[in-house]
């Protein structure tokens, strides 16, 4: 899978290996590199392979909980913006859906604190994801939840049925060591069993949300000069805290204490619509990411919560006026920031 997703785990794992020591490959050729959206297949898999001949198993798993080094990615934004490790899921097969990857992480059975999981292939698609790769995800699933201030991660890696053949892992210290990890990891990556898994956590009390550790400070300020009433922006200032969120009418009723049809009629006579109010404000983040950063289209779109390429990019130039990528041609290399220019 070429897409900026698997981009962003390259990213990912090339930074978390010069920062444990171990020697990446060189960066692929080009003037973007590791900064693209897509890199190269072989590249990604002579990544993987450098980590398992400098560290084994064990080493792959503890690199890609290292999620903290992928700050100021969009991706690392929207996977942060969760509160619990059910949401964090939610999030991650928004993207996988988003990609349209080939492979999924499905739950099996659910618990308070608890969620078996099966990274698989997709209906219709012959081959079952690497073992590598189900690691990896794995990986970036518990670094994440631990980014969340999420306690007492530990995950169980081995089908249920496969009596004899599961390992039982604490995510937090004292951990394993990676030798330790690589020999209890090996014999369940022979038999293509790491794609079973079943995380445990403490579940946090409701009142007192899990707050991410590594949540970069939120733009909610880019609506403020457009001239709505005061449910308005507190509606915007909302989403923009966490655009990649689900924000359903529901959803922001409940965040203003209204009713649903109360808040509809509200905003009706100012002639405004929750729609619009959301897409505005994500189109807002949408235009900031264009211009100040060098990440690829459909990842900005999904960092900012639509659906696919094609809904970014149609409401995007409905609430704009161009495309995504004709506005970053047009004003990216200017002085301007893309809020001032959305404020003309």
């Amino acid at each position: 899978m070429q897409d900026f997703a698997s981009a962003a785990m390259v990213r990912l794992l090339v930074r978390a290996m010069a920062a444990h020591g171990l020697v990446p490959p060189p960066p692929p050729p080009g003037a973007d590199g590791l900064a693209a959206s897509h890199v190269p297949l072989a590249y990604k898999r002579s990544v993987v392979e450098a980590v398992l001949h400098q560290g084994g198993l064990g080493t792959l798993l503890q690199l890609a909980q290292r999620v903290d080094l992928l700050a100021g990615d969009p991706v690392h934004r929207a996977l942060l913006g969760a509160t619990h490790p059910p949401e964090l899921l939610a999030r991650w097969q928004r993207l996988e859906r988003y990609v349209h990857s080939r492979h999924q992480v499905s739950v099996t059975a659910s618990a308070p604190g608890t969620l078996a999981l099966r990274h698989h292939a997709r209906p219709g698609v012959p081959e079952e994801p690497h073992p590598t790769e189900s690691l990896a995800v794995l990986g970036v699933l518990v670094g994440a939840s631990q980014a969340l201030g999420v306690r007492g991660v530990r995950v169980e890696i081995g089908a249920p049925e496969a009596a004899g053949h599961r390992v039982n892992l604490r995510m937090e210290a004292p951990v394993a060591t990676p030798a330790e990890l690589h020999a209890q990891l090996a014999p369940l990556a022979a038999r293509r069993l790491l794609g079973h898994w079943t995380l445990h956590w403490e579940p946090h009390d409701s009142n007192a949300p899990t707050t991410s550790t590594q949540q970069p400070k939120p733009a909610t300020h880019l609506c403020d000069a457009l001239p709505w009433p005061p449910l308005a922006h507190q509606l915007a200032r909302h989403v923009l805290h966490d655009p990649a969120a689900q924000h359903t009418v529901d959803a922001l009723a409940r965040h203003t204490g209204l009713a649903r049809r109360s808040l509809q009629r509200a905003l009706t006579d100012s002639g405004l619509s929750c729609r619009h109010i959301v897409t505005e404000a994500r189109a807002r983040v949408a235009a900031q990411w264009l211009l100040e950063s060098p990440h690829g289209l459909a990842e900005i779109g999904f960092a900012c919560g639509f659906s696919d390429q094609p809904h970014f990019t149609r409401e995007f130039a409905r609430h704009v006026g161009l495309t995504p990528a004709r506005y970053r041609q047009a004003f990216a290399v200017g002085g301007m920031r893309g809020s001032d220019l959305l404020s003309i």
